[in-house]
């Protein structure tokens, strides 16, 4: 084995137990999320009976799902 000279230092022992690094975030949301859209949608169909389709922006019925894409929120 040879020594390899690199710009990181060399962990030399185990990190502390109980301390971990936080996972960085690829991005942090700046409007609502998608469980958000689904989740209020869904609230809205049950009390309205009719919502816009969170997927292509149609009308979205209880019964028939959406007009135009046929997602439906079961």
């Amino acid at each position: 084995m040879c020594p390899v000279a690199t710009s990181e230092a060399a962990l030399t022992r185990p990190e502390a137990e109980g301390t971990r690094r936080a996972t960085p975030r690829l991005f942090e949301p700046q409007g609502p999320t998608l469980e958000d859209r689904i989740v209020a949608a869904w609230d809205e169909l049950t009390a309205a009976g009719h919502v816009t389709c969170p997927i292509c922006s149609a009308e979205m019925t209880r019964a028939g799902g959406c007009e135009r894409c046929g997602a439906e929120l079961t």
